[in-house]
């Protein structure tokens, strides 16, 4: 009878870590879907315990996840970053990140803070030109 005691928690667990697990894939899913869609750069933010980033990525990460869906390949100013699927802290960031294309509110404050401090005389503004 102990042993049943103690197998009665542990299922709970197991089922609590499937439930959670099933939103999760919804959540990563929705992301996968705003991340997939468009064309041309487009912004992701991702808040956390350590504050608010920025993303951008293009149509070559879009593209790159179309094909595989282990990851999601997001770029700060000085560095790439993957976000993979199989991660429980990278699948809990994309559950509350946010996908924010060109013409969609907020695009410009984004890449302005972007490119805030940014260093690198290659990366430049993602906001269409204007004739």
């Amino acid at each position: 009878m102990n042993k049943l005691a103690l197998l009665a928690p542990v299922g709970a667990l197991l089922i609590a870590a499937h439930a959670f697990a099933a939103d999760s894939d919804a959540d990563v899913e929705k992301f996968r879907a705003a991340y997939t869609s468009g064309s041309g750069l487009a912004y992701v933010v991702v808040n956390s315990d350590k504050g608010e980033t920025v993303y951008r990525y293009g149509d070559a990460s879009r593209e790159a996840a179309k094909k595989d869906k282990r990851g999601f390949m997001l770029f700060t100013c000085a560095r790439p970053h993957v976000f993979v699927s199989d991660s429980v802290s990278d699948r809990e960031s994309l559950a509350k990140a946010k996908v924010v294309k060109a013409g969609e509110p907020g695009f410009a404050s984004l890449d302005a803070k972007y490119l805030a401090g940014c260093k690198n005389p290659l990366v430049k503004s993602a906001l269409p030109k204007t004739k």
